[in-house]
């Protein structure tokens, strides 16, 4: 009989949140010094671009912020957990490809994790552990779902 597919999830964007900190705080400091509204930086012109130092400055730092972000959306993408109805699976990676499989006749125990910043936003790490490995989904939305989801085909399979 084929396996079916129950669930196919992706971490949630705040895996990656000190990405899109930073992607933030370069902008902001991209604007400023775009503007300059304190006059700190000298007022030099780069001779081969034939634009102030401000200007190249707040390019640069727009930048990086946008390459965060999109290191941070890629790093998010690559990663996709799915449960069937036999086996969780985790799967991340784009050149090298990494995949976790564990049945769930062999796992003991579904351990929700959450910090108090991630109880605030509605979101958590499930560890599944089999005594000998874990398998980790990090920052999944209601977690609480999936938890119970995941807890009564542990406990379907336990009673087989």
């Amino acid at each position: 009989m084929p396996e079916t597919t129950l669930l196919s999830l992706r971490p949630t964007r705040l895996i990656a949140i000190q990405y899109y900190i930073a992607w933030i705080f370069l902008w902001i400091v991209a604007l400023i010094g775009f503007w300059d509204p304190w006059r700190v930086l000298p007022d030099w012109t780069v001779p081969l671009l034939g634009v102030q130092l401000q200007t190249v400055l707040a390019v640069l730092l727009s930048f990086f912020g946008l390459v965060s972000v999109v290191y941070a959306e890629i790093r998010r993408m690559t990663i996709r957990y799915t449960v069937t109805d036999a086996r969780v699976i985790r799967q991340e990676g784009i050149l090298r490809k990494k995949t976790n499989q564990m049945p769930f006749s062999k796992i003991e125990r579904v351990e929700l994790d959450q910090s108090l910043l991630q109880r605030v936003l509605k979101y958590g790490d499930i560890q599944m552990d089999t005594g000998e490995d874990t398998i980790v989904l990090e920052s999944l939305g209601h977690v609480n779902l999936v938890q119970d989801e995941l807890s009564k085909l542990v406990a379907a399979y336990a009673r087989r």
